[in-house]
């Protein structure tokens, strides 16, 4: 009996040791899911009525998209890519000939507290709105000349490599992401705003985000060693018991 014990004492050992080797050495194979995700988010309306010389001072028309919502991206998430796009139609094109805008675009595990539609005739200066998403990307780009014409727009970030492209002319401004734990699914918003001035309006339709992605989960070889491991336990309980 006492041998048998002592049997049993070894084998829970070797149990353990096996089980660390796996985590130690089978946990750097874990895979990576990756994912994209499109949202649809509608349509804005984007005017700053500031009068040369005295830019910056509105009233400003500018608003958040809806949240858009992927309930199956969950775990782990690290951010590649972000793309946009959107169809912007130009009212009016101010003096000096450009009719400049920026995307704010958040992604995040949850709401940004922004409470999605329109804001006109407002005096807050958008660009003292901050957001505190993990997820950010903020720049400037130019919607075209011609009074009543549409212009497709779109641009693109690369996480990996740090690189901002876009069809027409921009200025980089901000971006940070940090990976994060997304237990209710990725979030995403955007928020279109002008301080160009001089009576500068823009209909935007279509505005479209798509955010690309991974999520680690675990190798199959992984999973099967663990199973053993916890099929040998059980079965080492069951001797046990019934010694």
């Amino acid at each position: 009996m006492k041998r048998s014990v002592v049997s049993l004492r070894w084998r829970f050992v070797i149990l353990g040791l096996l089980a660390a080797t796996a985590a130690i050495f089978l946990a750097p194979m874990a895979s990576a899911d990756s994912f994209t995700s499109t949202f649809n988010l509608g349509s804005l309306h984007v005017v700053d009525s500031s009068v040369p010389p005295n830019f910056f001072t509105g009233p400003f028309d500018y608003g958040f998209t809806g949240l858009g919502l992927d309930p199956t991206v969950a775990g782990q998430v690290t951010i590649n890519s972000i793309s946009v796009s959107a169809n912007a139609t130009l009212n009016h094109l101010p003096f000096y000939g450009t009719s400049p805008f920026d995307w704010e675009i958040f992604v995040g595990p949850a709401p940004f507290g922004f409470t999605p539609g329109q804001i006109d005739g407002t005096t807050v200066r958008p660009d003292s709105i901050t957001s505190n998403a993990p997820t950010q990307l903020r720049f400037a780009q130019l919607a075209g000349t011609t009074i009543g014409g549409t212009t497709v727009l779109t641009g693109s970030y690369n996480f990996v490599s740090n690189t901002l492209q876009t069809n027409t002319v921009n200025a980089f401004k901000f971006v940070g992401t940090s990976a994060g734990d997304f237990a209710n699914g990725l979030y995403a918003q955007v928020f279109l705003w002008s301080e160009g001035g001089d009576q500068i309006n823009l209909d935007f339709n279509d505005i479209t985000v798509t955010v690309n992605g991974t999520v680690p989960e675990p190798s199959s070889f992984l999973l099967l060693v663990t199973g053993a491991l916890g099929l040998g336990a059980l079965s080492l309980i069951s001797v046990l018991r019934g010694n």
